[in-house]
């Protein structure tokens, strides 16, 4: 019992000791490490397919230029394998070619789609793809979008 006890009191006297090491003031380093970080955003585009019967917003992972023709011309590729099998789907006939102007307002995109075919969902994909676009680069859709399809001309549309 009695070795027990001085053990004890061997154990409390080198846990009140510490371990030795003696405090010291800030040590200066240099600047933080630089270079690849875990979390940095990706490049990315918004686009707009049908889930559910409901319009909703895909993020892709961009490399290239996102402009508004672009990323136009990718939502009109339709959706990748993976958002199908997600349950993604398009109302747009594949590659038909898109122009966007955003040289002056409003807007203007132009499709070799008619309008018949586009209206309504597909004319709301497109449109909120492109106003998502212009978002994403700094750039005003405050007169609304103009969509010019094969067979008429659609003035002051909005993403809703």
């Amino acid at each position: 019992m009695k070795l027990l006890r001085l053990f004890v009191a061997f154990a409390a006297v080198l846990a009140l000791a510490g371990c030795g090491i003696q405090p010291t003031g800030v040590v200066p380093a240099g600047d933080a490490p630089g270079g690849f970080q875990l979390g940095a955003p990706r490049p990315q585009i918004t686009l707009y397919f049908v889930y559910a019967g409901q319009l909703s917003p895909v993020q892709r992972a961009w490399a290239r230029d996102a402009n508004p023709t672009t990323v136009l011309t990718e939502l009109f590729g339709g959706p990748t394998r993976t958002e199908e099998q997600e349950g993604f789907y398009s109302t747009l006939s594949p590659g038909r070619p898109v122009t966007v102007d955003t040289s002056a307002q409003p807007v203007t995109v132009t499709v070799s789609e008619s309008m018949k075919l586009l209206y309504p969902v597909g004319l709301q994909q497109v449109v909120c793809t492109v106003s998502a676009s212009l978002a994403a680069s700094g750039q005003p859709v405050g007169k609304g979008i103009t969509v010019v399809a094969s067979d008429t001309k659609l003035e002051s549309l909005y993403c809703n």
